[in-house]
Parts: C-alpha cells; structure tokens; sequence
C-alpha cells in the first residue's frame, strides 16, 4: 500500500490493474436486480427489472473542449450498444468554468440537443453549474438504454479461437481531437485539405449503426475502442475473459490522416483513442463482415482471442511484439508534452 501512496498516476483513463485494486472491488450492497456490474471491458451495468433488462452508463468528456456537446452523447450511446441495448436517454451534467457567458453554455446544449435528435435518444435532466473547481467546461454523461437481447454480449463471453473483427478506422476520435485542438500548429506542417479531412472524422464517431447490425448476429462482445485505441480496447476486454490476443497490425485500418498525425506526433495510432471503430468478438465472423459491408461499413478481421494470457501483436516489418500491459492513450501523452513545453 505505502508504494501506492507514493505513485504518480498518467493522465487519462486509470490502468486496469490499478482500476480493479483500487475502484472495482468497491461494488456497494448487492441487489437480486443486478445482473453486470462494472469490470474492466465492461463499459455498462445491467439491471433486470421485471422482463425488461435495462443498460446504464456514464462518461465525462475530458480531452478536449471542442464539441463537447456532440461528444458526450456519443460515447454513451456507443456504450449502450455495446451493451446490446437500443439507447433512449441521457442526463447531462455541465461543469463551467467561471466567465463563462450564456452563448457559450447554449451552445453545448444546441450540441447535445441536435445530436441526441439525430440518435434518437431523450435529455432526461441533469446539473447545469459555473464553478472555479474547472478550468474549461466539462460535460459528464449518464445513459440509459433498454437491452435488446438475452444474455447481452459482454467481455466474459470472449473465448479462445474468437475472431476480432474492426470497423471504419484506428485512431478516429483522437485524429478528429488532434485536428481541431492542434490546428494552429500543424497548419504549418499540413495542408488545409488534410486538416479539414481530419477535424471532419468527428462525424464517424457513432458505432450505433454498426452494434445495430452486429446485434443480429450471435456476437459474444462488443467494445468500443475509447481510450488505448484499437490495442488498449482489445486488451481491455480479453483481460476479462482471461485470455490472450494475436493482432495482426497490417489488417488494422488506418485513415491517411490519422497516419500522417500519427508521423507527426510520433505514436502509435493503434493507441489512440478510437470512438468511432467497433471491436467485435465472433466466431463466425464472415456473414456478419458481409453484412457490415453490405449497409457501406468498413470492416476487417484483425485477429484472434488466444488461449494463453499471451498478448502479442504482429508489427508490420515482421517482428511480433508483446503487449504486456494496456496503453495509455496515446493523446495524453501528446497533451502531458504540451503541457512541459
């Protein structure tokens, strides 16, 4: 314990080890009602209430101040389904920081509101506050969503010989992030088209419409690729299961622009958080890789979930490598750099 008093934490989400010794194993009482609580690669609860099975989730948008209101109901909807559950509301609560006018706060809520439209999804209510404890607004979103199939997908269903299967591209959200709080910067480096093709990856975070297809399939996980990227969400999630993961880095998609940041920033993409591309766990992958196809979605194969607690990924010069712990998101570090600059 007293090595814990003394560590310095990373910026971003906390380590999964840390997460379970710290945080996870305070669960509060237990209710008959509960079905999942939370666990690592598990990024909602579910509660049965009578026949119906309902998803919760919540998450606060903290890197970046741009489009905060599109965002947040987003990454929650993204949960959602994840969860198996069809998205149907949100509650908002909006940390702002002192100065701040009433044009700005509306345009959070003019945000929000257009983006849980295009979702379809409620704003149930929420706190709307100015405060000196933020330095820049904050926006935390809880969502709620009805689960549409019995058992939901989850991390502990992953098994060995699962394939793992990607949509859109790596990278997304963190390219669409870089873009937009950079774009003074790198429009000395790149040109306005690049920028603008980047800052416009913004409008592909939703996984919604490919959870909707997967969930027709008998898929045993749905995740999110949020914080870690593509690497940190696999590694999530087999870590659940208790299993390994083979990835084959040449089958994962990277968009031109997030490879061009990626140069730029030097990182690794695969690493960077990733709204927007939805790790699917099957295996039967093929009818579900031609359905995605079909409705005009990108999707590959980029692996499999292994028997051995062994995580490796195959590099693309060859050479296998080791993933021996969950990557911290590769924008932390970007914005920890800034920050000594």
């Amino acid at each position: 314990m007293e090595k814990l008093r003394e560590a310095k934490l990373n910026l971003g989400k906390l380590d999964p080890k840390l997460l379970e010794k710290l945080v996870l194993k305070h669960q509060g009482a237990e209710r008959p009602e509960v079905v999942f609580a939370g666990s690592v690669g598990r990024d909602c609860g579910i509660l049965r209430l009578g026949e119906v099975l309902l998803a919760l989730s919540c998450d606060p948008i903290t890197g970046t101040a741009q489009g905060i209101g599109t965002l947040a109901p987003h990454v929650v909807a993204n949960d959602l389904i994840c969860a198996g559950a069809e998205p149907v509301g949100v509650l908002l609560s909006l940390l702002f920081p002192p100065l701040t006018t009433p044009q700005e706060v509306a345009l959070v809520m003019e945000e929000t509101d257009q983006t849980c439209r295009k979702l379809q999804i409620s704003i149930l209510g929420g706190h709307t506050e100015i405060t000196d404890a933020v330095s820049r607004v904050i926006v935390h979103c809880a969502g709620v969503g009805r689960v549409l199939c019995d058992p939901p997908p989850d991390p502990t269903r992953i098994q060995p010989g699962d394939y793992i299967l990607m949509t859109k591209g790596a990278g997304i959200e963190g390219t669409a992030i870089l873009a937009r709080e950079k774009e003074e910067k790198l429009r000395a480096v790149f040109p306005e088209e690049l920028l603008h093709r980047a800052q416009s990856l913004m409008e592909q975070i939703s996984v919604v419409e490919e959870g909707r297809v997967a969930l027709t399939f008998p898929v045993h996980c749905l995740h999110d690729a949020t914080e870690g990227g593509i690497l940190g969400g696999v590694w999530e999630a087999v870590e659940a299961a208790g299993c390994g993961f083979y990835l084959e880095e040449e089958k994962v998609t990277v968009y031109p622009e997030t490879e061009a940041l990626a140069r730029h920033f030097q990182i690794d993409p695969l690493t960077l958080i990733g709204s927007g591309s939805l790790l699917i766990f099957t295996d039967h992958p093929e009818p579900l890789l031609f359905a995605l196809r079909e409705k005009g979605i990108t999707a590959s194969c980029i692996g499999k979930v292994t028997a051995k607690d062994t995580r490796c990924i195959k590099r693309k010069n060859g050479k296998e490598e080791e993933i021996r712990e969950c990557p911290q998101d590769a924008l932390w570090k970007i914005m920890e750099a800034t920050r000594k600059e």
